[in-house]
């Protein structure tokens, strides 16, 4: 208890003052303090060859889908677009392809312009105004809500 705590803190201390010791003689592994702060080394991103393998193969495995086509898969198991309604009259989307669209471009910060750029038969405008009728922080709630109950 509060022995437990004054070791706790005498480590610490011992700690700090080993890292302030490097720091000051620029010994820092893999850091070093410059005018403007602590630069940290970043890590590299090694993945062992033996791993790289088996995420060739699994991904191999996997099938080629778009990811619309997902989206759209998991609507159908869950109805979670249902609970994207209307902010005046409470109505579903009428346009569920247009719904998705619009949420994915939020999900993966494409914005609607690029969203429209990029999908066939889509544009800002309908985008735009399917986001500001259905689209709100509450049915975004409400549908990964449902989302969440689904797994259960």
């Amino acid at each position: 208890s509060d022995q437990y705590l004054e070791e706790r803190l005498q480590l610490l201390d011992e700690q700090l003052a080993t890292v302030t010791r490097l720091a000051k003689d620029n010994e820092l592994p893999d850091a070093i303090l410059t005018e403007s702060g602590l630069k940290i080394t970043p890590l590299d991103a090694a993945v062992p060859d033996r791993a790289q393998a088996l995420i060739d193969q699994t991904s191999q495995l996997l099938p080629r889908i778009k990811i619309t086509e997902l989206l759209m898969d998991v609507d159908d198991w869950t109805g979670f677009s249902r609970h994207f309604t209307h902010l005046k009259d409470g109505a579903e989307a009428k346009d569920r392809t247009l719904l998705l669209s619009a949420i994915l471009g939020d999900a993966i910060n494409l914005g609607l312009t690029k969203m429209a750029e990029s999908s066939p038969g889509l544009t800002y405008a309908k985008l735009s105004w399917l986001q500001a009728w259905h689209i709100r922080d509450e049915t975004y709630s409400a549908a990964l809500a449902e989302l969440v109950n689904h797994q259960y």
